[in-house]
């Protein structure tokens, strides 16, 4: 949802995708459908995470569309 009206949107102005929303399921490097990419996995609660925050807490971010590139870009 936007709000504001604005943002950057991918496709159909009748049903347009956000930057999160173009690349559904890639998480990591060589991430393809089905297969989330390579991720980090946290040794205490064997969960998958791809980016670290403040007081080393761990997230799982989705790639983003770049319309640069017109490829999903992951956290490096």
């Amino acid at each position: 949802m936007n709000p504001f009206g604005k943002g950057y949107f991918q496709g159909s102005a009748d049903a347009p995708l956000e930057a999160a929303s173009a690349c559904p399921g890639a998480y990591g490097k060589g991430a393809y459908p089905g297969y989330a990419g390579e991720l980090l996995v946290d040794s205490s609660s064997v969960a998958s995470y791809n980016a670290l925050g403040v007081n080393g807490r761990k997230f799982l971010l989705p790639a983003l569309f770049n319309p640069s590139t017109s490829q999903c870009s992951i956290i490096a």
